[in-house]
């Protein structure tokens, strides 16, 4: 997630950026990164292009990229449907002891991946409120 906001923050700049910037600036594995983003470019949530001056960058909006999109592609959204202790059958009609309680906080969480875009998280990290690394700047070096 934060290597897609890293990359909606480039784009905003109009630029394009390669694994090897996110990886550093991020401190994430580059070879882990690589995987993913291409995962993220197969399923249509970013782009990428070879060569020099290529580098991932968005071909929508950042704000037309909701959030639970690349918690889709990146984890699936099993998690939002499988019991919270491990039942192979949990359900309103039949619940685990926690069923309630957990499946209030997964459709919580699910409201507001699935309101929440991209452009969302940029601005919060544009207005310097929100940070995605561990130097605190406000966006990429451009």
């Amino acid at each position: 997630m934060r290597a897609v906001v890293y990359i909606a923050l480039s784009d905003a700049q109009g630029n394009k950026v390669g694994i090897k910037e996110i990886a550093k600036e991020l401190e994430l594995p580059a070879h882990f990164m690589g995987k993913i983003l291409q995962d993220l470019v197969r399923k249509g949530v970013i782009s990428s292009s070879k060569g020099p001056g290529g580098g991932f960058f968005l071909h929508r909006s950042a704000s037309d990229i909701r959030v639970i999109e690349v918690v889709q592609v990146i984890d699936g959204l099993e998690a939002f449907r499988r019991c919270g202790m491990g039942m192979k059958e949990c359900s309103d009609k039949h619940p685990c002891p926690l069923h309630n309680e957990i499946k209030a906080y997964r459709d919580q969480l699910l409201k507001v991946l699935s309101s929440r875009t991209i452009q969302d998280l940029v601005n919060g990290i544009s207005s310097g409120e929100y940070f995605i690394t561990n130097v605190h700047e406000a966006a990429p070096k451009a």
